[in-house]
Parts: structure tokens; sequence; C-alpha cells
């Protein structure tokens, strides 16, 4: 249950506040780079790397709530039987993606200790390492979508949109 909320917290809210941690920074930089002549070394690279680690954690929470990118057009010319079958293709590919994306991302993590950030001395692994820690998260949702879709068998078309979007849409 801890793991669950510790997940749901990292997926909302800390994107949020690494975008506020990201534009304070450049905007400190930006006004002692040009108001005060002075300039921080390495802020830019920091703002990079909480980027990277903003765009992964948010499409693994993006992933969980299904506001991910999606072509609906296509289904809309699929019969109500191939419906589960549409979204289960949909959510296996995902998850089969995220696996190989996982392995990637933990060769090249393991690959860049020697590598370092300019101006800050900080390896590269502590950037790449959000690409297998968010593809792990976006796995693990995607697995349970899969799950969701078998159980729910009937009604798949529409579990998807009743579990996982907002009440306005």
């Amino acid at each position: 249950m801890f793991a669950k909320r510790f997940v749901q917290w990292a997926e909302n809210v800390l994107p949020g506040s690494l975008l506020a941690l990201m534009t304070v920074l450049v905007i400190i930089d930006v006004l002692c780079r040009y108001i005060l002549n002075v300039s921080f070394a390495g802020s830019a690279e920091v703002a990079t790397a909480l980027f990277v680690w903003l765009v992964f954690l948010g499409s693994a929470g993006a992933v969980r709530k299904l506001q991910h990118i999606g072509i609906e057009g296509f289904s809309v010319f699929i019969p109500k039987a191939g419906k589960p079958w549409l979204h289960l293709a949909m959510s296996g590919a995902i998850f089969l993606v995220s696996l190989h994306m996982v392995r990637i991302g933990y060769n090249l993590s393991m690959n860049s200790w020697d590598r370092e950030i300019d101006m800050v001395g900080v390896p590269y692994f502590y950037v790449y390492i959000a690409i297998p820690i968010s593809f792990a998260l976006i796995a693990i949702h995607s697995l349970a979508q899969v799950i969701d879709i078998l159980r729910n068998w009937q009604e798949a078309e529409c579990v998807r949109l009743k579990n996982y979007t907002d009440p306005e849409v």
C-alpha cells in the first residue's frame, strides 16, 4: 500500500515540483546573468536534467491515467466485439515496448558513470536512470490495464474510459 501511494505521489506531485524548481532555477539564472552580470555554473545543465526527470515521470503518470496520446479514429470502425481485442493489443504493445526500454535505459545509465555533466561534476547516470525507472512504471501500469481488460472482457471497450479518465470528459 505504501509503495502504491509513493508511486502515485512520484507520478503526480514530483513532476510539478520539478517543473517549479526548474522554472525558479532558470529565472534566477537569467536575472543574475542580465542584471547582476553573474552566472551560475551548471544551472542550464541542472535545469535540463530536471526536465528529463519531469518528462519521464510525467509520461508514466499519463499512462497510469490513460491520458497519453491515443488515436481513437481507428476504433470507430471496429465492431463492439473487436474493441476488447484492440485495447488488449494496445496495452500489450505498450507493455512489451516498455520492457524493452527498461533494458535499454538500464544499459545506458550503467554505461554513463564515467561521463560527468559539465560544470556540475555529477555523473550522467543520475539523469539517465530516469529512463528505466519511468518505463518500469509504464510497464506496471500497462500490465495492470491488460489484467483489467481481461477481467472485464465484455465491457472492455468502456473499462478504459470508465476507470481512468476525468469525470468532466
